[in-house]
C-alpha cells in the first residue's frame, strides 16, 4: 500500500538532486518489501450502517481545454460539491460556483467555465469533494519500508544519502499528499491517506551503501458503493392489507391482540 510513496520518494530525487539520481554512474534508489501490522483498535473493523460518505475523485484537467466535460466516479448524494484545481505541486485552489456547471441530466456530469482572469498553468487535476451513499468503515495500518541507496563509492553514497535527507524532510508534507489513492471496482471503493511519515534509523550495510527506516501509517478508508435499488427514502409506508392511496404514510393504529 506504499507504492504511491515509493513512486513519489524516487521521482522526487530524481527531480530535486538530477545530478546524483539520473544519468550516468547516478546513484541507485530501492525500497525493501513493504510489511505492516493492523492497528490493534482497528483491526476488526465493522461496517458502518449505509448513510453518506464523503468521496473525493481527482480528474485529468487539460488548461489548454478547461471545459471537459467531467465526469464524476460514483453516482453523487444531493448536497454541495466543491471543486478545486490541484497544481503539480498538489496546491489547491478553489472553483467558483459560477465556474462549474453541473449537468440538469446527469447529476454526476460537469463542464468548467474557468472566470476572466483564471490563472490555469501549472493546474493538471480538478479535485473533485462530494457526498456519497455508501456502508463504510475505517482500518489503521502501521508500516515498515527501507529506503536504500547506492552510489559508486563510499563519497558518492553519503553524499546522495545526506542531500536525499534535506530532499525528503523538507517535502515531507507534499510527499503524504502524493502518496494518497483511491481505488473502485466492482461497487466497492478504498481510498488510503498517509496520516505520518517518520523517519526512524539509519544504516551503513557496505562501504557504497546507505539505508533509511521508514515508518509510516495510513488510514484506509473503505466502502461499499450502494446500487441504484439500494439506500433511496421509502415512498410509502402501508400496514398490512392496506391498499395503495393517497397517503405517503398509512399505519392502521389499532394492534392487534
Amino acid at each position: 500500500m506504499l507504492l504511491a510513496l515509493q513512486n513519489a520518494i524516487d521521482a522526487l530525487l530524481k527531480s530535486a538532486l538530477p545530478s546524483l539520481f539520473t544519468g550516468g554512474g547516478a546513484a541507485a534508489v530501492t525500497f525493501s518489501a513493504d510489511s505492516w501490522d493492523f492497528d490493534r483498535l482497528s483491526a476488526d473493523p465493522i461496517a458502518g450502517q449505509p448513510g453518506p460518505e464523503d468521496a473525493v475523485d481527482e480528474l485529468l484537467f487539460d488548461a489548454a481545454a478547461p471545459a471537459g466535460p467531467y465526469a464524476l466516479t460514483r453516482p453523487p448524494y444531493p448536497g454541495p460539491k466543491r471543486v478545486y484545481l490541484r497544481s503539480t505541486s498538489g496546491e489547491l485552489v478553489a472553483l467558483r460556483n459560477t465556474e462549474v456547471v453541473w449537468s440538469p441530466a446527469d447529476a454526476a456530469s460537469f463542464s468548467v467555465v474557468p472566470a476572466a482572469g483564471r490563472v490555469l498553468c501549472g493546474f493538471e487535476h480538478l479535485h473533485v469533494m462530494y457526498g456519497v451513499v455508501a456502508a463504510a468503515t475505517r482500518l489503521k495500518s502501521l508500516h515498515k519500508l527501507a529506503l536504500q541507496i547506492a552510489g559508486a563509492d563510499a563519497e558518492s553514497a553519503e553524499r546522495a544519502f545526506a542531500l536525499s535527507l534535506a530532499v525528503l524532510v523538507m517535502n515531507r508534507e507534499a510527499l503524504q499528499r502524493s502518496a494518497s489513492f483511491s481505488w473502485t471496482a466492482g461497487g466497492y471503493q478504498a481510498d488510503g491517506t498517509l496520516k505520518t511519515l517518520r523517519f526512524t534509523s539509519g544504516a551503513s550495510p557496505g562501504p557504497a551503501q546507505r539505508t533509511l527506516l521508514l515508518e509510516v501509517e495510513v488510514e484506509l478508508r473503505l466502502e461499499r458503493l450502494l446500487g441504484e435499488d439500494e439506500g433511496g427514502a421509502g415512498e410509502q409506508v402501508l400496514s398490512p392489507a392496506r391498499t395503495l392511496g393517497s397517503k405517503a404514510i398509512d399505519i392502521d393504529p389499532v394492534v392487534p391482540p
